[in-house]
């Protein structure tokens, strides 16, 4: 059960979620949102209806056109974060992976509330469920579900809030199709940014081998001899899931990067999350 390192906490005061550019709506705070609200800033006006609220009855605008118009002001938002983290045991297999995923999942969590946002994290194991940032901070994260998050998306969009900015952390090693996944995390959200932790092991196996593989999440097994092309179709598989998932995302008008565990946190927000557009500095 790794715990976030101490680097996320400082890093979280130093960067800034690039993906808040554009929220699209929420509740009474402190950004304009491009929808309707109860801001001081006028926006438009339109018919009235019934059940509108009379305060907002335009009575200029009724003495020049004899006809009831409501006076519209744009929305004022508090941006909310919905963090989802793949929780299988696929992504604990490595250490250096397990302990790059938490500390992600905490580097995007307090910088979201170093910014004064609402923020939901998501734990996906054998089923969603939400995670306090006390609890991620205190306990880590366990990686227990044997279930692939493709197989979870109907119980993940209760957790969902319709608005909010939805960043995804897992290694997307399971039979899917990209379209199908992402398409229903990016629904109703006001950004998405999916973010791929792999281990070294993931992007370039060993080969030369006669081993037994053994499914992490169904425990099913295969005996196979892991020559040079068996490892060289793989790295294609991998890299052609790679290209669907930036392509999806680019399609979504999402954020996508693909990052290897084992460099410092510093390194991977630097380097990798910053010209992703996932972070900003601060």
């Amino acid at each position: 059960m790794p715990l976030p390192s101490a680097q996320a906490h400082g890093l979280a005061e130093r960067y800034r979620l690039a993906l808040l550019d554009a929220p699209t709506r929420g509740v009474l705070g402190e950004r304009l949102g491009r929808g309707t609200g109860a801001s001081l800033e006028f926006q438009d006006r339109r018919a009235y209806a019934a059940g509108d609220d009379v305060r907002h009855l335009d009575w200029r605008a009724f003495a020049r056109t004899d006809q009831l118009m409501v006076r519209q002001y744009r929305e004022e938002i508090v941006p909310r974060v919905d963090l989802v983290i793949d929780a299988s045991r696929s992504m604990a297999l490595d250490g250096d992976k397990a302990q790059c995923a938490t500390d992600l999942a905490a580097l995007l969590a307090f910088t979201a509330r170093a910014e004064g946002l609402a923020v939901n994290v998501v734990r996906v194991g054998e089923r969603p469920e939400p995670l306090s940032l006390e609890r991620l901070e205190r306990d880590g994260l366990v990686f227990d579900g044997r279930t692939t998050l493709d197989r979870l998306l109907d119980g993940l969009g209760p957790l969902l809030r319709p608005g909010s900015v939805r960043l995804i952390v897992s290694d997307f090693l399971f039979p899917h199709e990209p379209r199908s996944l992402l398409r229903p995390l990016a629904a109703r959200a006001g950004g998405l940014g999916v973010v791929q932790v792999l281990a070294r092991e993931d992007r370039a196996p060993r080969f030369d081998a006669a081993l037994r593989l053994t499914d992490c999440e169904d425990e099913s097994t295969l005996d196979l001899v892991v020559d040079r092309v068996t490892r060289d179709r793989y790295v294609e598989r991998l890299t052609r899931l790679c290209k669907a998932l930036d392509e999806e995302s680019r399609r979504l008008g999402a954020r996508f990067v693909s990052l290897d565990a084992g460099p410092e946190l510093a390194a991977l927000a630097r380097a990798t999350l910053v010209p992703a557009g996932i972070l900003t500095p601060a």
